[in-house]
């Protein structure tokens, strides 16, 4: 089979695999997939112009006729192609080796590295993220990013808050043991996955990269056992160590709490990444300086405060008498209750370095509910589940929206109705209050351009639901004077 050929000589091309290893993967893939062909020598010539993805589709069609995928789903398929694509992958250890010999050259190389091999290996599925939809909305805040996801599932916020079931074995998809492991019809593939051992504040710590990918070099920093996100010092010193390690890197927690929290709360876990988000961009409306730390109240949906200073040990001690401080703050006359049966105030931090200084974000957050706001009062309300009901986690937070595939097909469906090219069209019921607004701005030159900005409209108004502090001078007046009572606690403390 020609596609063999390909695929190997695509692997030396991308420097996966040297030419030394040439007969051994091409007699591992013989036996793979079950293939009677006469055997090619290596050619140095070789060229082909077509993308891995393109290359790997005749040979996952013979895996079909062969029985090795059944059924033929995108799935099992995916499971398929990472036993293949596992065979261009270094060992575990091979990798770690290698990743730790270019890091005395320069920490950049070594995950510049790490980053080519995961795209190259296909377990980042570039051409699949690249179906991904990206624009910018213009907002009082700066532009803001949206992304249309279609490269993952929308999560239901009340599947996200259950206590997980821990599977046998691996007990969820961040653990270590997900290296090399084969996957099933619910747990993706992970035969090609791979992932690097790092310390943060003397504990065991792995360093990986998303296959989701939804900013450049997607980080995600996993603690090497299962145990459950928990914010508190600890996390501080871990931040610090990973930004002092990755200095090229921003690294940042998710709240450990339902509603606020990350999508799988069972793992204690971070993500970070090389990229800037619309949040770096953001202005502030009070700044005030003590003990060598400049705090900056931010004009953002969200309510965060960003404290700068050169001082590690002081920023931490700062950054963990804040959280203390709003663990048990609460305002009756903007809904903040810190506790009722259960503890409700946490924070999301972001630490990223810039030359000598260090910048933190605190969010502030709270996952209370009631009768009105059964998903979380500080979180987006109905009226905007249309376009989001997923938790607004970390990178929400920095401004970059997170927004589920099936709005790619509801925009054209949408698109074609106020074109008058269509009445309706099946499942518009959670649009159609949306529909009604878009139909009293028509006509408009742009159809799609109208849909995607009041779209991200609604994202940023979902934002603004999550805010502690609303962006109005009365909510204003209250955070600086929350963050005036925070100081003179502890300057006293």
């Amino acid at each position: 089979m020609h596609a063999l050929f390909e695929l190997i000589h695509y692997a030396i091309r991308e420097r996966l695999i040297d030419t030394i290893d040439y007969d051994y993967v091409f007699n591992r893939l013989l036996h793979l997939l079950d293939l009677d062909i006469v055997y090619q020598p290596y050619e140095a010539t070789y060229k082909t112009d077509k993308t891995v993805d393109e290359i790997l589709k005749p040979l996952l069609d013979h895996a079909v006729d062969k029985g090795k995928i059944d059924p033929d789903t995108v799935q099992m398929r995916d499971l398929f192609e990472s036993e293949i694509m596992n065979v261009f992958t270094p060992n575990p250890s091979m990798l770690q080796q290698q990743f730790d010999t270019l890091k005395k050259q320069s920490i950049i190389a070594a995950t510049d590295d790490f980053y080519r091999r995961s795209k190259k290996s296909n377990y980042i599925k570039m051409a699949r993220i690249g179906k991904n939809h990206f624009y910018k909305v213009p907002s009082k805040y700066g532009e803001i990013e949206i992304t249309i996801n279609r490269s993952k599932p929308e999560k239901d916020p009340k599947d996200i808050a259950k206590k997980p079931v821990d599977t046998a074995y691996p007990q969820c998809l961040l653990c270590k043991e997900n290296v090399g492991y084969y996957g099933h019809a619910a747990h993706p593939g992970r035969t090609n996955h791979r992932i690097i051992k790092i310390s943060l504040n003397d504990e065991p710590f792995y360093f990986q990269f998303s296959p989701y990918v939804y900013y450049n070099e997607h980080a995600i920093v996993l603690h090497e056992d299962h145990i459950p996100m928990d914010v508190g010092k600890h996390t501080f010193y871990r931040l610090f160590d990973f930004v002092d390690q990755f200095p090229h890197y921003f690294l940042g927690s998710n709240a450990g709490l339902p509603i606020v929290g990350g999508s799988i709360l069972s793992h204690e876990h971070y993500q970070g990444g090389r990229a800037r988000f619309p949040i770096d961009e953001a202005a502030g409306f009070y700044t005030t300086r003590m003990n060598g730390i400049t705090y900056e109240l931010l004009n953002w949906p969200l309510s965060v405060i960003k404290m700068r200073s050169e001082n590690r040990e002081r920023l931490i001690n700062a950054a963990e008498a804040l959280r203390q401080y709003f663990s048990t703050y609460a305002d009756e006359s903007i809904d903040l209750l810190h506790e009722t049966d259960q503890p409700h105030n946490a924070i999301t931090p972001i630490l990223r370095r810039t030359g000598s200084s260090y910048q933190l974000l605190i969010a502030l957050r709270n996952n209370r509910t009631d009768e009105s706001y059964p998903d979380g009062i500080f979180h987006p309300h109905p009226s905007r589940h249309h376009i989001k009901k997923e938790n607004i986690g970390l990178i929400e937070v920095m401004g970059l929206a997170i927004l589920p595939g099936r709005l790619h097909d509801a925009f054209t469906d949408i698109e074609t109705i106020l074109k008058e090219e269509s009445e309706s069209f099946e499942n518009m019921e959670d649009y159609q209050p949306w529909l009604d607004e878009l139909k009293a701005k028509m006509p408009v030159d742009d159809v799609r351009g109208l849909i995607e900005r009041s779209a991200g409209e609604i994202f940023i108004r979902g934002l603004e639901d999550c805010g502690i502090f609303k962006q109005t001078d009365a909510h204003r007046r209250k955070f600086k004077q929350f963050l005036e009572g925070f100081l003179a606690w502890h300057l006293k403390y």
